[in-house]
C-alpha cells in the first residue's frame, strides 16, 4: 500500500509548493471545455442582438448609436431577429443533444454531482465567505470540491434559468398558446436573461480578472490546473485525485509471487498427520 494521504490541508514548504506548481491535474473533459465556449459564444451573440431588438417608444435598452450600428450590420431589425432566433434554436438543439447523449457521463456526473451539488462544507463556505467580506471573522474557509460554493450557486442560477429561457424563446418564436401567453413569455424571458447576465458579470470578473482564480479561467482552455492551486482552493477534490492515483498505483504494482510447492510438499499437504492418505 502507498503512503497515507493527508485529510486536511497543512502549510507547505517552499520546495513542496514549487514542485506542486509544476504538476498538472485534469479538471475538465474536452466536451465540457467545448460546451463552455459554445455557450459563451452563443450568449455573446444573443445578448448583442437581443439588446438591439428591445426597442419601443416607452423603453429602449441600448443607446441609439448601438441600435443604428446593429441595424447597419444586419441590414434591418427583421434580419437581426432572424439571426437571433437561428442562434437560439442552434443553442437549444446542441443542449438537447448534450443532455440526451451525455447524460450519464457529463450531465449526471459533472453537473448534478460536481457543479450544483451543495454539501455541508459548501454551506459553511458561504457563511464564512460572507462574514469575511464583512470583516466579521478570520476563520479559514472549509475545503472545497472541484467547484467552490460560489461557483455552484452561479451554476444553480444558470441551470434554473436555462429551461425558462428556452421555453419562453420558443413560445415567442412560434407564437404558442395565444397572444397573452406570448406577452408573459417575453416578460419571463427578459427576467431570466437578466438574472443570468447579473451572475455572468461576477463570473467573468472572478474567472478572467480576479488574480487568485486565473488558473480556473485557463483551465477552460487547457482542461487542467496546477496541483498547488487545486491544493489551496479545492482541497477535497485534490485529495480525491490523489486517492484515485494511489489506488491505480496499488493496482499496477506487481503482487509478490507465491512459490509453487514441490510434489513432495503437495503429498505432505494431502496426507493425514499420521501418514495415512486422506
Amino acid at each position: 500500500m502507498g503512503t497515507a494521504i493527508q485529510t486536511v490541508p497543512t502549510p507547505l514548504t517552499s520546495d513542496q509548493a514549487a514542485a506542486m506548481a509544476q504538476q498538472q491535474i485534469k479538471k475538465h473533459h474536452v466536451a465540457i471545455v467545448l460546451l463552455h465556449w459554445f455557450n459563451a459564444t452563443t450568449w455573446l451573440l444573443e445578448l448583442a442582438t437581443g439588446a438591439g431588438l428591445i426597442v419601443s417608444p416607452y423603453y429602449r435598452f441600448a443607446p441609439i448609436w448601438y441600435l443604428q450600428m446593429m441595424e447597419g450590420i444586419f441590414g434591418s431589425r427583421a434580419n437581426m431577429l432572424r439571426f437571433h432566433i437561428a442562434v437560439g434554436l442552434t443553442w437549444i438543439t446542441v443542449f438537447l443533444v448534450y443532455a440526451i447523449f451525455g447524460f450519464r457521463n457529463y450531465l449526471h456526473t459533472e453537473v448534478l454531482q460536481h457543479e450544483i451539488g451543495l454539501d455541508a462544507d459548501d454551506l459553511r463556505w458561504l457563511k464564512i465567505r460572507t462574514l469575511l467580506l464583512l470583516g466579521r471573522t478570520d476563520e479559514p474557509l472549509p475545503p472545497q470540491g472541484v467547484y467552490n460554493a460560489g461557483q455552484k450557486l452561479f451554476a444553480l442560477l444558470v441551470y434554473s434559468a436555462i429551461p425558462v429561457i428556452m421555453l419562453t424563446g420558443l413560445t415567442m418564436t412560434f407564437h404558442w398558446f395565444g397572444t397573452v401567453i406570448v406577452a408573459w413569455a417575453m416578460v419571463l424571458h427578459y427576467f431570466a436573461v437578466g438574472l443570468v447576465v447579473s451572475g455572468l458579470m461576477i463570473h467573468v470578473y472572478m474567472g478572467a480578472v480576479f488574480p487568485e482564480e486565473k488558473p480556473a479561467f485557463y483551465s477552460m482552455i487547457t482542461g487542467v490546473v496546477n496541483e498547488l492551486y487545486a491544493y489551496h482552493h479545492h482541497f477535497k477534490w485534490w485529495r480525491e485525485v490523489k486517492v484515485q492515483e494511489q489506488r491505480w498505483r496499488d493496482e499496477l504494482t506487481p503482487k509478490p509471487e507465491v512459490e509453487e510447492p514441490s510434489p513432495a510438499e503437495k503429498a505432505d499437504l494431502n496426507s493425514e498427520p499420521d501418514g495415512a492418505p486422506r
